[in-house]
């Protein structure tokens, strides 16, 4: 299992266009992919709507949790993806 805390870096929060992109990225991955939200709120990072309903905004800070046979490869990717702001220019 791998862990890791994350803040989000977007003036519109995490909206539907990284989303869309974290769970297109995460879906091919054996691996569990959970995202936490700091209340202990848990959500499956392959799914639109439960990345969604977390309404995480500017600043905020989740934890990805990942367990499974390509971990390693789910991170790596997971952090490129938070590390490039999924994609958007600020």
């Amino acid at each position: 299992m791998l862990s890791k805390k994350f803040v989000i870096s977007n003036k519109y929060g995490f909206h539907l266009r990284p989303a869309q992109v974290m769970v297109e990225k995460m879906t091919p991955f054996n691996s569990s992919v959970k995202i936490k939200r700091g209340n202990g709120t848990e959500v499956d990072a392959k799914s639109l709507l439960g990345l969604m309903s977390l309404g995480l905004k500017d600043g905020e800070t989740v934890e990805a949790v990942i367990m499974g046979s390509d971990e390693m490869s789910a991170m790596k990717t997971l952090k490129e993806l938070f590390s490039s702001n999924f994609g958007e220019n600020q």
